[in-house]
């Protein structure tokens, strides 16, 4: 009989100034899921980034391939890899992560941000 073993995950967290964003892989087999989720630190609410044009437009990808529409992109571990690089550079900056913040209360004003977290 087969076990049911979780996925595994990788996730890196950063802090901002209003928001905790985590970068996450989880892979199960050949396949890799990749997302950075951002969590307003205030209300715990969150949402997925990775396909925002404001990030999407630094990961070097065709925003016209459906693949990376979604908010959780279906990758390989390579790629996925690059992509986790890539997001902690770009939150390590700060002019891009103040740029990215406005951005995101900006989303978050138009009513996007239906999801909650548990703070920790």
């Amino acid at each position: 009989m087969a076990q049911n073993r979780p996925a595994n995950r990788m996730i890196n967290k950063i802090q901002g100034e209003k928001y905790k964003f985590e970068i996450v892989s989880e892979n199960e087999g050949e396949d890799v899921g990749f997302f950075i989720k951002a969590i307003d630190r205030l209300t715990g609410r969150f949402s997925c980034i990775n396909n925002l044009n404001t990030t999407l437009s630094e990961f070097d990808v065709d925003i016209d391939d459906p693949n990376f529409q979604d908010s959780m992109w279906v990758v390989t571990k390579k790629d996925a890899r690059r992509f986790a690089r890539a997001a902690k550079q770009l939150l390590a900056n700060s002019c891009f992560l103040n740029y990215l913040e406005k951005r995101l209360d900006e989303d978050r004003l138009c009513g996007e941000w239906e999801n909650k977290a548990v703070l920790t």
